[in-house]
């Protein structure tokens, strides 16, 4: 199947001011969000009877509640929802917000403006066609953006959008679309019917025999005046019907404002790498849980992507900045930067910075090549959950063989960590299970008059072998009889995402350790959800 190379966007009802209203239907038909929603036709049906009841949705119901997942479909593209991996749609902060009737146009608008492809959404396995490698945008807030210039008069028609727009692939591509539609509003028509046709066939993913201009109007420019609509919904721009997306050039400076704080507050979001769930979950924060870059407003005189880039670049090693002091980020940066300048760019970090992730560190974590700052990067993960981290100790015993992590937990126990950089799949294999169950545990006894309480793997990628965990528990006990050491394994994304859902929901650090701590129990994680399943179980 040919992936898409145009926009999209779900669009069962297209005034924003009715996603409460299918929200309000999908709790009713879902008893609460309790019922499993994939797979599930009746529940699609209910969804479906729910929306007719509250009067959102023509009177009719499909054979096979394909119109309920078409609405759910809408709400996981503005993450006021997401599928949760029982099957069930599980409502995200903004999700509930909205459904509650609190500060609904600031949160639908926030929704909006904060849409991004590539999303959780867009990304699930069932989502098709999938868009093509690359993209990188965040639509309505980029169509805004072309509307404001002086350049374009301050207007787009539909017919820009559908062929111009909604072909763009990052938000980088700003200046190159302004000079296509000014070159294509300069054209005679026989220009642009060529212009057109160039564009049709690049571009269009859908198979068919007709290439003509007016089929791909017809299918695209419904996505155009949708993107017309939501943005009109915002009170950036304004709807003219019929005519074109306008800004009063006296309301220019305002707009533009309005965007700048949104890209501050709301960066690209690229949590995708941790997980499809906390990418929803953080995209689904409400207006209230301000989220800012964390860079925050860096401005210098000149060079100003390539400062910021230096920057991003220095501070990458570490997950969490909000943890870092004044101080800390002036050193990190006192390796490329003056000190003026160190101290200049670490006063308007920390005073900008807000809680959240390092997605930088996110990307360099999981995409590490080197094992040492694989190693090194998992301490800092570590640390940042609320660890005490010791890396490469030396064992206790004369032996040779040593850990790369030792985590100290109070004054009497550790807990040593193998860090794996096996690609594609680490499998604990026998030799790791005789060497962690005769080697590591017994030369790590009594180190620094510490008893050893656990072990774990942290995976680069997907593992296997999970059974294997008990057999270590059980040859460790040869070692030393009078207790049992329990073990773990899970992979970066997934100890990412635990971190991540840790500060997003304010947990304090010794609580994060002791969370943790409970999801030790021979078990192997692949995805986030599971592990936060398992210690809310427990």
């Amino acid at each position: 199947m040919a992936e898409r190379k145009i926009w999209f966007i779900t669009r069962p009802e297209r005034d924003p001011k009715f996603h409460r209203d299918a929200l309000l239907a999908l709790n009713d038909a879902t008893d609460g969000f309790k019922i499993k929603w994939a797979g599930n036709r009746e529940a699609h049906l209910n969804y479906e009877r729910a929306l007719n009841a509250r009067g959102v949705k023509r009177e009719n119901v499909s054979n096979d509640g394909s119109g309920g997942r078409t609405w759910a479909a809408m709400l996981k593209t503005f993450s006021y929802v997401f599928t949760d991996e029982e099957g069930k749609l599980s409502l995200t902060k903004v999700g509930r917000k909205v459904m509650d009737g609190e500060k609904v146009r600031e949160n639908v608008t926030k929704q909006i403006l904060t849409l991004q492809i590539p999303n959780a959404y867009f990304l699930e396995s069932g989502f098709r066609p999938q868009f093509e490698y690359g993209f990188r945008i965040r639509p309505a807030r980029f169509v805004i953006k072309l509307v404001n210039q002086s350049q374009l008069d301050y207007y787009l028609t539909k017919e820009e959008i559908t062929y111009f727009v909604l072909t763009a692939k990052t938000d980088t591509e700003l200046m190159s679309v302004t000079d296509k539609i000014m070159r294509f509003r300069n054209a005679n028509a026989v220009e642009k019917e060529v212009i057109k046709q160039k564009i049709i066939a690049e571009f269009d993913h859908r198979k068919r025999a007709d290439k003509g201009a007016r089929d791909f109007e017809l299918a695209h420019g419904d996505v155009a005046h949708t993107f017309m609509l939501i943005c009109d919904y915002t009170g950036l721009v304004e709807y003219i019907r019929g005519e074109a997306l306008r800004v009063n050039p006296a309301d220019s400076k305002r707009v533009s404002d309005e965007l700048t704080a949104y890209d501050t507050r709301y960066p690209f979001n690229t949590r995708y790498h941790i997980s499809l769930q906390r990418m929803a979950e953080n995209n689904g924060l409400d207006i209230d849980s301000y989220k800012a870059s964390n860079y925050g407003a860096i401005k210098p005189a000149t060079n100003k992507t390539k400062t910021e880039n230096k920057i991003k670049e220095l501070l990458s090693d570490y997950p969490d900045l909000e943890e870092l002091s004044r101080k800390n980020i002036k050193d990190i940066l006192l390796k490329e930067f003056s000190i003026k300048e160190s101290e200049k760019h670490a006063d308007a970090i920390k005073k900008y910075s807000m809680k959240g992730l390092n997605i930088d560190f996110v990307e360099g974590y999981l995409n590490e090549t080197n094992e040492h700052h694989f190693e090194q990067k998992t301490g800092e993960v570590l640390k940042a959950i609320g660890f005490t981290v010791e890396m490469n100790p030396k064992p206790a015993s004369d032996e040779k063989t040593e850990i790369e992590i030792l985590v100290k937990l109070g004054k009497k126990r550790s807990f040593i960590i193998d860090a794996k950089m096996y690609r594609p799949k680490f499998p604990l294999a026998a030799n790791l299970v005789s060497h962690m169950a005769s080697e590591y545990i017994p030369n790590y006894e009594g180190y620094d008059n510490r008893e050893v309480a656990y072990f774990g793997y942290v995976t680069v990628a997907a593992w296997s072998g999970e059974k294997n965990l008990v057999k270590i528990s059980k040859l460790a006990k040869r070692a030393i009889p009078e207790r049992e050491i329990k073990g773990i394994m899970l992979s970066a994304n997934v100890m990412l995402g635990f971190l991540d859902y840790c500060i997003d929901n304010g947990i304090r650090k010794h609580k994060r350790v002791e969370l943790f701590l409970q999801a030790i129990d021979n078990r192997a994680y692949s995805t986030v959800g599971e592990l936060l399943r398992y210690i809310q179980s427990v």
